[in-house]
């Protein structure tokens, strides 16, 4: 009887660690769409760079573009994404940074689709960044009004 309880008890702890991970991806923003589907930003449009998680989870980090990288004591903590040489992505949660240490930033923390969760200026003019790549890719400048057929022009 003892190794059904041990067997039900392991089953119980695996089915909670999975449960566990899935909370935590969900709330250091790593919940983004697996391969195949494109590494966009469900509420912005925008493009990202998607990386695995060691949760099994998907992780959309800001691009490179126009910023490399961020020192790390830039970053709020719970905020700050590394990258290992095997291109798994993984959240430093509250660890104090060492001196000189770089860091990316979920996309979420600077997507103009969400509320914001903790502003700083730099992450400010990030988003309004954002804001603005996506209202010029979706949102076009309207061209004038051709004058309709038969309209006098005048001349």
């Amino acid at each position: 009887m003892g190794d059904a309880v041990v067997g039900l008890d392991k089953a119980y702890w695996d089915q909670r660690e999975v449960i566990e991970d899935r909370a935590e991806a969900v709330r250091v923003g790593a919940n983004a769409p697996a391969p195949p589907a494109p590494p966009i930003c469900p509420e912005c449009g925008l493009n990202a760079d998607r990386f695995p998680t060691y949760t099994d989870a998907w992780v959309l980090l800001e691009p490179l573009d126009p910023v490399e990288v961020l020192p790390s004591h830039f970053v709020p903590p719970g905020q700050r994404w590394m990258v290992d040489e095997n291109g798994v992505a993984w959240n430093a949660g509250d660890a104090e940074p060492a001196p000189g240490m770089a860091c990316r930033i979920a996309h979420r923390l600077a997507c103009p689709g969400l509320e914001p969760l903790d502003l700083w200026r730099w992450l400010t003019a990030m988003r309004e960044e954002n804001a603005r790549k996506a209202q010029r890719l979706f949102n076009p400048p309207r061209l004038p009004e051709p004058p309709g057929v038969g309209e006098a022009t005048g001349a």
